[in-house]
């Protein structure tokens, strides 16, 4: 915020944070197959289902924002993946995160 304002309008959040893809686009593929199975992508980043979004680096990071849970989930590694899937250690910091919600 700057001055009390806010950076960005609440139309372009909306937008950031919801699919931006049509079906069509999606049966075109991602980065391997059933990859658009439960999310899509909006500007930069990806958008699940759920109504979380965030990013999955491919060179070792990624951030997860869930609005729902009132929740940010950031994993820093020097490990790349090995393939389009999100590693193990991240789906398990990802899932202690949600698990100390509870």
């Amino acid at each position: 915020m700057r001055g009390g304002a806010p950076v960005l309008s609440a139309a372009s959040v909306r937008a950031m944070t919801t699919d931006q893809l049509t079906d069509a686009q999606k049966a075109r593929g991602g980065l391997g197959r059933d990859f658009f199975t439960g999310r899509s992508w909006s500007f930069c980043q990806a958008v699940y289902a759920a109504g979380a979004f965030g990013w999955n680096g491919g060179f070792g990071s990624s951030w997860l924002v869930d609005p729902v849970h009132d929740t940010i989930v950031i994993v820093l590694t020097q490990r790349e993946f090995e393939t389009s899937d999100l590693p193990r250690a991240h789906r398990e910091i990802q899932a202690a995160a949600y698990a100390a919600l509870s």
